[in-house]
């Protein structure tokens, strides 16, 4: 009887243990799971931008990037071509509501990044290639018709 109830504690030994080897397995192999917080949306009027006025003229070149006022924490245009222009949410994808979560555009224009996490995101996709943000700026819905441009509160992604 008392080699039973050894062989028994054995057991249970050997289960505890084997069950804490496949639980440091599961934890070890499992990348970490980057927070996601939903960018708060907020409805805004059609924007139309009338690409002639002085102020968007850095609009009217390829690889040309504009700030405006919209959307949550302002909009990002970039031109790609005369016909295919981008418009970004410039609230950061990583941690949203933060107060200093605000993307801008480097002053080598070529991609935007948010000071306050170091999240850099690429042009002309948004989608981040440097810093913790692992998804990319809210795109809205651009048309382009002749001269004037119309940006809506449209999610594209």
């Amino acid at each position: 009887m008392r080699e039973n109830m050894e062989e028994k504690q054995v057991q249970v030994s050997m289960i505890m243990k084997l069950k804490g080897f496949v639980l440091l397995l599961l934890i070890s192999s499992c990348d970490p799971v980057p927070p996601f917080e939903e960018i708060p949306w907020i409805p805004f009027d059609d924007i139309e931008i009338n690409l002639n006025l002085p102020q968007y003229s850095a609009l009217r070149v390829d690889g040309g990037l504009q700030t405006i006022n919209g959307g949550v924490r302002g909009i990002i245009i970039y031109r790609e071509s005369a016909s295919v222009f981008h418009a970004f949410e410039r609230n950061c994808s990583w941690f949203p509501n933060d107060a200093c979560a605000t993307v801008d555009i480097d002053q080598s224009n070529l991609f935007l990044f948010d000071t306050c996490c170091g999240s850099v995101f690429s042009l002309p996709n948004g989608i981040p290639n440097g810093g913790p943000a692992v998804y990319p700026l809210r795109k809205y819905l651009v048309s382009v018709n002749g001269n004037l441009l119309t940006i809506t509160d449209d999610v594209i992604n």
